[in-house]
């Protein structure tokens, strides 16, 4: 099916094309193809977004000032449109929503200008292309006109679907936990419904494959993509630095045969400090950007994590050439970094190198090493197997503790997800990758978060890198938390714990209040509700455009510690994307004047760009970069971390949600971690999975809500319930389908007791 994007791809504002040179840019070989181009250009016309000159081209229309976007809808209705451009969001009411649905890449005309604190209003006037084909949803029969209908279980899509299937396709009688995956066959137009037909049913009861399948779908994630039938390029060993004498080793803790491959790593001291080796494997350089190859991987995204499984992002056949083995020779882009006794970098150097890796480094291993004694001589049992490399093991730990002092990048926090079977690697670091906004803090003992740090301080030499050169690359902004939400999370913390100490006049940075909560006995809450008010993370695209404000943006952006990820290319594409530049860089660029030239620059070389006075590329190279350098790249990568994101999220709740079922009316003990003016939430111990405890179920009193002593307090008995204080529940619904745990309050006397000494205290504040 041909979109509007892809026809709108092939126009120009200046340069007209034809029609039939538009169908074989399109490949429509079918009449009904092209009569439904011919459809589709005629509302374009009308519409105004192209132009029909005389001689028979179609052009963009430059006279209007359309703005591309994507929709943004809430479960409550609300709905904006998140521009290309990066500009404001632009408030969209339903009234002029035309049909588009949320995640529809759309083109937007402005209706309202932003005025004061309002956003700037808007009217959809083209669904460019559609972000759902497949959807979730409950089906019914409409017993007046006898269609099936299907209700998206998305609440942020509002749509009914009318079904072309017969009655026979559902389950008779109707079945609560049966819900079906819906194909779009035709979106709503006017006041015509979307239709659509039956792919399959899907059981809320089919165990953990049945629930990695709704999840799947849910997030639409494909588990079936065409694989190309491309092999992928050889790549040239001569002029490669040959590391296969080095004793690089693998540092890994996840336990699938499937799971990703990640950088090779070698350290030994250097001038006081330390010089430290990360070998990343090649993927770039097997890939044609733009091939069928890197098409494919693009759409992919990434690498899913299925709790104890993963689903590829990589096919078979590169997998087998760029993976990382032990004792097998592989082509590696490799950094070599100097750091001093302070942790500070003092030079690099990025080469296009050979390896070949020697031991595999494990969760057992760094265990042995973290309980051995320093005096020891013995050599433990399990470290027999690694005792030629104990000397760079130790090395590469104690330089990992050192820059992880210094590096100040991502916001570190503890890692709650349950200690169970079906979420086992999840459990472990995921090197590089920010889902919430934070990192899990560094732990010694897990091999990929001691890896995750050299991997971080990589990433930002190669964005520092790139900056000299002045070429483009991916990087990870943070978003700024507000101040106004630190201020009350400090209140909340010092009611919560009064011997955290800030500064005198009650300002604190986000990272000096986590440090303030490494002795607290409170620390789990209080890293939970951190997470609360840490916005996020995305991607960005650094371009230099030329103009007088782009030295102030380079600038800025190297005092930053900013991270272009390019070490770990079997995880995701934008892994991909920048290695692509280094590797174009280090094997493309040009490295000295002229042929004639003697001196040579080592392009590769921390400060080299000073000395460059010419022109890096080819034409060819260059417009390949820039082409595809572009922010429609950096907006699908952007969904395809929020899908990714929200399918992590899900499968630990949907574990969570199956451990309450099982003790669903048992009385189990639950610390409450969020008080609002509906009830608090409260985790139960055993689980960590959370729960509401409505207020309308708390019928012994009325109770207000305090926001600025995070409490509910009762008006008659002066029973309160606040962060951190210990309760009784029971598990009394789940579900499923919305991760929502309900549960009641037990009292008893230790409950009682518990709540008359909170509310002395309380009332001894006030007062």
């Amino acid at each position: 099916m041909t979109t509007v994007s892809e026809i709108l791809e092939n126009l120009d504002k200046e340069e007209g094309i034809e029609v039939n040179k538009l169908e074989k840019s399109l490949k429509l070989t079918k009449k009904i193809d092209r009569d439904n181009l011919g459809i589709a250009i005629k509302a374009l016309n009308k519409l105004g977004i192209i132009q029909n000159h005389k001689e028979e081209t179609l052009t963009l229309n430059s006279q209007i000032d359309f703005i591309q976007g994507r929709v943004r809808c809430s479960s409550k209705g609300y709905c904006f449109v998140v521009r290309e451009d990066q500009g404001e969001d632009i408030y969209i009411r339903e009234s002029n929503l035309n049909n588009a649905w949320h995640g529809d890449s759309v083109i937007v005309v402005i209706t309202q200008q932003a005025h004061k604190r309002r956003a700037p209003e808007g009217r959809i006037q083209c669904v460019l292309k559609r972000f759902n084909d497949i959807l979730l949803a409950k089906v019914e029969l409409d017993k007046i006109s006898g269609v099936l209908k299907a209700y998206p279980l998305d609440d942020r899509i509002s749509s009914i679907i009318e079904l072309e299937d017969d009655i026979d396709k559902l389950n008779n009688p109707p079945n609560k936990n049966i819900i079906y995956e819906i194909k779009i066959t035709k979106y709503p137009i006017a006041q015509i419904n979307a239709k659509g037909v039956i792919v399959r049913e899907l059981s809320l009861n089919s165990g953990l494959e049945g629930d990695i399948e709704i999840l799947l779908s849910k997030n639409n994630i494909s588990k079936n993509h065409v694989v190309p039938k491309i092999s992928p390029k050889k790549i040239a060993l001569k002029g490669r630095l040959d590391l296969t004498s080095q004793p690089s080793l693998l540092f890994q803790s996840w336990e699938c045969l499937n799971s990703p491959s990640l950088p090779a790593l070698f350290a030994e001291p250097y001038e006081g400090g330390y010089r430290i080796w990360v070998h990343s494997p090649a993927v770039a350089e097997r890939i044609n950007i733009g091939s069928k190859l890197d098409n494919y991987l693009k759409k992919k995204g990434e690498v899913i994590c299925l709790g104890n499984n993963w689903l590829d992002f990589l096919n078979d056949s590169l997998t087998s050439k760029v993976q990382f083995n032990l004792n097998e020779q592989k082509e590696s882009i490799s950094l070599m970094i100097d750091i001093n006794s302070d942790g500070i970098v003092t030079d690099w150097k990025f080469s296009l190198s050979i390896i070949k890796p020697i031991k595999l480094i494990t969760e057992n291993h760094l265990k042995s090493i973290n309980n051995r004694k320093p005096t020891s001589k013995s050599i433990p049992i399990a470290l027999k197997s690694v005792k030629d490399s104990l000397e760079v093991i130790y090395t590469i730990i104690n330089s990992s503790k050192l820059i992880n002092q210094n590096y100040n990048g991502s916001i570190k926090l503890d890692q709650n997800i349950p200690n169970l079977e079906r979420l086992s690697e999840l459990q472990k670091a995921f090197p590089s990758r920010d889902f919430n906004g934070w990192s899990k803090s560094f732990d010694s003992y897990d091999p990929q978060s001691i890896i995750d740090v050299y991997i971080r301080l990589s990433n930002n030499i190669l964005a520092q890198h790139l900056i000299g050169y002045d070429l483009p690359f991916i990087y990870k902004e943070y978003e700024e938390i507000e101040q106004s939400s630190i201020n009350e999370l400090t209140k909340s913390a010092l009611a919560l714990d009064n011997t955290i100490v800030v500064n005198i006049d009650g300002s604190i940075s986000t990272k000096e209040l986590i440090k303030s909560f490494e002795n607290s006995s409170e620390k789990k809450i209080l890293h939970k509700l951190v997470k609360h008010i840490i916005p996020g993370i995305h991607l960005k695209l650094y371009k230099n455009n030329n103009t007088l404000d782009n030295d102030n943006i380079n600038e800025e952006l190297s005092k930053k510690n900013i991270e272009s990820p390019w070490c770990c290319p079997t995880l995701n594409y934008w892994n991909i994307f920048n290695q692509f530049l280094i590797s174009s860089l280090l094997n493309e660029g040009k490295n000295k004047l002229s042929s004639r030239s003697k001196e040579t620059i080592d392009l590769g070389k921390k400060d080299s760009w000073n000395n460059i006075s010419w022109d890096l590329f080819s034409t060819k190279v260059k417009e390949t970069i820039d082409i595809n350098s572009n922010m429609k790249l950096i907006q699908y990568l952007n969904e395809i971390r929020k899908q990714s994101k929200s399918f992590r999220n899900n499968i630990i709740s949907i574990a969570q949600c199956r451990e309450a079922q099982n003790i669903i009316g048992k009385k189990v003990t639950a610390v409450i971690t969020g008080v609002q003016s509906y009830g608090f939430f409260a985790e139960l111990e055993d689980i960590t999975s959370e729960g509401l405890v409505h207020v309308s179920t708390l019928g012994d009193d009325w109770y207000e809500y305090r926001s600025r002593q995070n409490l509910l307090i009762g008006r008659k008995y002066k029973k309160t319930y606040q962060l951190g204080q210990k309760v009784y529940v029971k598990v009394i619904k789940v579900d499923m389908l919305k991760n929502q745990i309900d549960l009641e309050l037990v009292t008893n006397e230790e409950t009682e007791s518990i709540n008359k000494q909170q509310s002395d205290i309380s009332i001894k504040s006030e007062n």
